[in-house]
């Protein structure tokens, strides 16, 4: 989330580094009757008004906020007037997609056999949101609590479903759709507290006789969280 901080200020820095000559300019032709070049001035903080001010530029995954409550919710990136929203008394509010929707999550499944043997499946998938407005205001309000710690409590959720599988036995090759459904369905339960749900995923099944995990800190951070005490 700290991506789309730092894009609004840099849209507002530039904002006011080209406003601000540009009304020196008017002023300083204007008080020498250069009426040629004050118009020119003129045109060109109309244009930078009108940009920076007027026209707002809406990015994917938003939604538009009224009285704290979402009104509906806009897919693809698009430029409106900055009137649009606040004649009805409407924000517009982005959802996170950085380290959300744009990068897949990675979770592993361990499971014995009856012959003594470890399978694994590393399931990767991507998350999108649910279009129902009551999953979309569960998004957003997931949202202002969370902030910047939102895909920790992601993860969390997962590993917390995950807890809730009965797995299934393992597929045969070209079997791992019908293997996934389940687990799908099970861990989209988690999610639609946040207002998300799974889009694609993939399995990449293995078989030894033993594996080696190694935990990430932030993967140590959300089991040391499920074990706590709430």
């Amino acid at each position: 989330m700290w991506i789309q901080k730092l894009t609004w200020l840099l849209g507002r820095m530039i904002f006011w580094m080209l406003l601000l000559p540009l009304l020196i300019g008017v002023i300083y032709t204007l008080s020498h009757d250069q009426l040629r070049a004050a118009l020119i001035f003129l045109v060109l903080c109309a244009l930078v008004i009108y940009k920076g001010l007027i026209r707002v530029t809406i990015q994917p995954n938003s939604v538009a906020v009224r009285d704290g409550k979402v009104t509906y919710f806009i897919h693809e990136k698009t430029v409106r007037n900055r009137f649009d929203f606040t004649s009805r008394g409407q924000t517009i509010v982005q959802l996170p997609h950085y380290d959300l929707l744009d990068h897949p999550y990675k979770v592993e499944i361990f499971a014995a056999d009856n012959a003594g043997g470890l399978h694994a499946c590393r399931l990767s998938f991507t998350l999108g949101y649910l279009m129902e407005l009551p999953a979309l205001q569960r998004a957003y309000d997931s949202y202002l609590r969370h902030q910047e710690h939102l895909s920790f409590e992601v993860k969390k959720r997962l590993f917390q479903s995950s807890g809730q599988i009965a797995w299934p036995p393992f597929p045969l090759p070209g079997e791992e759709g019908e293997y996934l459904k389940p687990i799908i369905a099970e861990l989209n339960l988690g999610l639609e507290a946040l207002g998300l749900k799974i889009e694609e995923a993939a399995c990449d099944c293995t078989e030894a006789p033993k594996f080696v995990r190694l935990l990430a800190a932030e993967q140590e951070m959300v089991e040391n969280a499920e074990r706590e005490p709430s």
